[in-house]
């Protein structure tokens, strides 16, 4: 029995240094694994014939190696439905405003959320791509979800990925979590997004804008009150902006604010192509209403502010453009701005329509056009503003009527053999600036009717504080080379002024 015994028991030894040998030679470097192998080759054959040499394992970045969050990662994955047969479905567009751009990005970075080949970037990766966000050439593309508004993919890209089909090569990686994404964001900058509720407004006049908001802003102005209602960002690199507007006077025929007849109601559409470091690159306006009868304030300043009053007389169409044509010939043609600008009547009143029962004259004025064209930054004061030019050329027409209560229609009264049109050359220079605090333009215009052999000097100053509050003042002089004297419906000088706020909403 104890001899079984024995024998038993120095079997089980056996064994048990055999599964010792292995599993040192499976621990071991490779090194050891051949000198081993060498040692062991004459009494295991084979295990010799069998054994192979350790390949170190690739090791793929950020991966997740605890079986627990890898089973947390797939559940998280899988709660999301699958919507990829619907990709080109889903609602795709560009955010291309440099200024809210750079607060998307600083939110991620400040939260140490972008990768690139999924690894976190170095300071000094950031350093050089934050180079192309200051430049204002860097976009982000988002995507929605199919079957809900949540944002399902973020992606930051330069400007000459848009002109490419390769929709892999990108500034950083891809985001798909829409709940990561609103972490980062935040909830209120995410609704923003999510909406397009961040479009630019270019509401008080260019010059004047020391920043720009992504909010809908009201701007209280009596001679050019705007309130913007509606605004969109297209899947391209381009915005629009729509307000309803009124325009009452017209500085290029020298009858300024309420010394004109008729009120602007009208709408405003304008075209945003390019933004760069907090300025439209290319900008576009166009503008349509109708005329509407307005009564001259009395203000006490001239003897004869009654009688030469303007009389509105009919319907009317009243429409601007504004932009920079050239550019799109000529890139280097910047700080230009071309505007044609006009009044086009389309009905006359009758006598009924006045609602007046005794005999009387007055003057209207029914139809005018006007091109202009301004440099904008010919030359730069720094502190004091960037100086300005424009040229332009503009003509209107004068009526004087009869109004006869016994009479259907209106009489014409006017004899003058040189027609009704008068023909005038103007030229401005103005200085403007912005500032933190204050913004101003200061210009002055010169005006000479070739076909009356008179003209007007206005000088015109605009400043607005903070973005907020402003005043308008107007002033136009008459001048004559000659003792013949102005047209009787003429003013030696015309006075207009108006408080300006504006408002965030």
């Amino acid at each position: 029995m104890k001899k079984i015994i024995i024998i038993l028991s120095i079997i089980f030894l056996q064994a048990l240094s055999a599964q010792e040998a292995d599993s040192l030679t499976t621990n071991a470097n490779p090194v050891e694994n051949i000198l081993e192998n060498d040692s062991t080759s004459m009494n295991t054959p084979s295990q010799a014939s069998t054994e192979q040499t350790a390949i170190p394992p690739s090791i793929t970045p950020l991966k997740i190696l605890d079986p627990k969050l890898n089973r947390l990662e797939k559940i998280y994955r899988n709660l999301e439905y699958n919507t990829t047969a619907f990709n080109d479905l889903k609602r795709t567009w560009v955010v291309t405003d440099p200024i809210y751009v750079r607060e998307l990005y600083n939110r991620f970075i400040v939260k140490n959320a972008l990768t690139i080949q999924g690894v976190k970037p170095s300071l000094e990766i950031l350093t050089v791509k934050s180079r192309d966000i200051y430049g204002g050439n860097v976009f982000v593309e988002l995507r929605k979800r199919y079957y809900d508004d949540e944002i399902e993919i973020i992606r930051f890209f330069t400007e000459s990925k848009l002109i490419t089909q390769d929709s892999s090569d990108f500034f950083f990686d891809e985001i798909h979590d829409y709940v990561f994404i609103k972490n980062v964001l935040g909830d209120e900058m995410y609704q923003d997004l999510k909406r397009q509720f961040y479009a630019l407004n270019d509401l008080t006049k260019t010059p004047y804008d020391n920043k720009y908001s992504y909010n809908y802003d009201i701007y209280f102005h009596f001679f050019n009150p705007e309130l913007m209602f509606w605004n969109a960002t297209t899947n391209q690199k381009n915005k629009y902006l729509v307000s309803a507007i009124g325009r009452w006077g017209n500085d290029f025929i020298s009858l300024p604010g309420w010394y004109y007849p008729d009120y602007v109601a009208g709408v405003k559409v304008t075209y945003i192509d390019y933004l760069i470091n907090n300025r439209p690159n290319n900008t576009y306006i166009l503008e349509m209403g109708t005329g509407l009868p307005a009564r001259q304030p009395v203000l006490g300043i001239e003897s004869d502010e009654i009688s030469k009053r303007l009389f509105h007389s009919g319907t009317n169409l009243y429409f601007k453009a504004q932009g920079n044509p050239l550019r799109l010939f000529w890139d280097d043609m910047l700080d230009i701005e071309v505007t044609l600008q006009g009044l086009l009547s389309l009905t006359q009143y009758k006598t009924k329509d006045f609602k007046i029962n005794y005999l009387t004259q007055f003057y209207s004025q029914r139809n005018y056009m006007a091109f202009f064209i301004r440099k904008k930054e010919l030359l730069n004061f720094s502190e004091v503003g960037a100086l300005g030019v424009g040229l332009g050329i503009s003509s209107y027409d004068i009526y004087h009527f009869l109004l006869d209560p016994d009479q259907i229609k209106l009489t014409d009264l006017e004899t003058n053999n040189k027609g009704k049109f008068k023909n005038n050359l103007l030229a401005e220079v103005f200085i403007s600036g912005e500032g933190g605090l204050l913004a101003h333009n200061i210009s002055t215009l010169f005006s000479y009717d070739i076909t009356e052999s008179y003209g007007f000097l206005g000088f015109k100053m605009f400043f607005m504080l903070n973005n907020t509050i402003g005043f308008d003042f107007r002033y136009f002089t008459s001048y004559r080379f000659s003792t013949k004297p102005l047209p009787f419906y003429r003013s030696n000088s015309y006075l207009v002024f108006s408080p300006v706020i504006r408002i965030n909403y």
